[in-house]
């Protein structure tokens, strides 16, 4: 294991749970806590070992044990290109009253900024500020695992992007905007609440670009605060699961776990995009904190499936037939269709760093976590079949969708960063 990734994981989890590093991890040091039941009385403290199996990482439970160190170097801060076997994580356990207010907490260190900010094309900078009282605004609105910085970042990357950006600047006059809030204490509608709140006094006629589940956020205001497209020109959704996602749903929580710390390292170590790791890893925390808080790590319970619901803003995704708000939107009788459009692709790598990615795909019982989180095609993070869907009958059209189809670099972390997606965006938004 990289001691950059343990470094990414300590910034990630700072002030929130303790990470420690563990070198020359001693024979029958790793301990398996017995959690295939709740257990009669719960540790304050909860302890975890992530391990590297083969390039495959492993969270083990110690039962609240205080852990042997014996022979093997445990240390704060470890060299960087050094190697670790494993990694320490350590938090109170977290009373079920708390949870909320612990999820508010992290939402603040997530998307420190909330609200509306417009982007100064010529510092490259999002500053706070009204929205027009009329004219034409573009609106951002950002995921669970990024934030409104990270999307320009990406744009910024490609002259497409630049291109486009600078293009958008004049279209809108200058009205280009990000929408920065909260994804995990609350739901993507209670986002699309708080957006008609700040827009209110507003005349203005808005397109929106929604990434991941800032297109459930942006779908809720369409359908919610203007059913009649009287202000929404278009509106394009980036990897987003407009019916769910098998990641997000309750059963699913521990293959979650897992699949979402290999991505955490390899967007750090593959990639490069430690920005993007570093908020997956936070999310992972949140759902080893949520999980333990309730039941142990291995139990195979309702309860344990139920800590899903407990975190609004990944439920409110959800891939389940019986997902209230989800139906709510599949079951619109006459969704606007002619002005959405969509960005989407099915994720299928070469490079030996995303080898995991295959492993998760087999039959053996650590590597079956893709096969139980998702049906079929998917970008990692959404069932690819997901990002069209309008209702149970009417999906996006292939005119107004960008599909990446099976690609060997496109997934749901970096579609920002693709040359298309600035060409296709401009085409869609720019276009008289």
């Amino acid at each position: 294991m990289d001691a950059r990734f343990f470094e990414m994981a300590r910034a990630a989890t700072a002030g929130s749970s303790q990470i420690r590093a563990i070198s020359d991890l001693a024979d029958g040091s790793r301990v398996r806590g017995a959690t295939e039941s709740r257990p009669s009385e719960f540790s304050p403290i909860v302890r975890l070992q992530l391990t590297d199996d083969e390039g495959v990482l492993e969270w083990e439970e110690t039962a609240g044990s205080v852990l042997e160190l014996g022979d093997y170097r445990s240390s704060g801060a470890v060299r960087t290109g050094g190697s670790l076997d494993a990694i320490e994580m350590e938090f109170e356990r977290l009373p079920p009253s708390k949870i909320t207010r612990f999820l508010s907490r992290r939402d603040d260190k997530l998307t420190p900024q909330r609200g509306l900010r417009r982007f100064d094309f010529q510092t490259r900078s999002l500053l706070p500020s009204d929205f027009p009282e009329d004219g034409h605004a573009l609106v951002f609105v950002h995921g669970t695992f990024s934030n409104s910085e990270n999307m320009i970042a990406g744009l910024s990357t490609t002259d497409h992007g630049v291109e486009f950006l600078q293009r958008a600047d004049r279209r809108y006059a200058g009205n280009v905007f990000t929408f920065d809030h909260p994804t995990l204490a609350v739901g993507p509608i209670l986002n699309a609440m708080d957006f008609q709140r700040l827009i209110a006094g507003s005349r203005a006629k808005i397109d929106l670009v929604g990434h991941s589940r800032g297109g459930l956020v942006t779908r809720w205001w369409c359908e919610t605060f203007d059913p009649f497209a009287d202000r929404c020109d278009k509106a394009v959704f980036v990897g987003s699961p407009l019916s769910g996602t098998g990641l997000a749903a309750g059963p699913n929580i521990r293959d979650s776990i897992h699949l979402l710390t290999q991505v955490s390292k390899a967007l750090q170590t593959v990639a490069g995009l430690t920005a993007i790791a570093i908020p997956v890893f936070s999310v992972v925390e949140v759902l080893l904190r949520v999980l333990t808080s309730i039941t142990g790590l291995a139990a195979r319970t309702p309860v344990a499936d139920a800590a899903m619901a407990m975190i609004p803003g990944l439920f409110a995704m959800s891939r389940v037939g019986n997902n209230p708000e989800l139906r709510r939107l599949l079951e619109s009788s006459a969704p606007a269709g002619d002005r959405y459009y969509a960005i989407r692709s099915n994720f299928q790598p070469s490079d030996p760093g995303w080898k995991f990615w295959q492993r998760f795909r087999k039959d053996r019982i650590v590597d079956a976590a893709a096969g139980v989180l998702f049906d079929g095609a998917n970008d990692l993070v959404v069932d690819t079949p997901s990002m069209i869907d309008l209702s149970d009958e009417i999906k996006i059209s292939a005119p107004r969708l960008c599909d990446f189809g099976d690609s060997e670099t496109v997934h749901h972390l970096n579609y920002f960063y693709q040359p298309q997606t600035a060409a296709f965006l401009g085409d869609t938004l720019l276009s008289v």
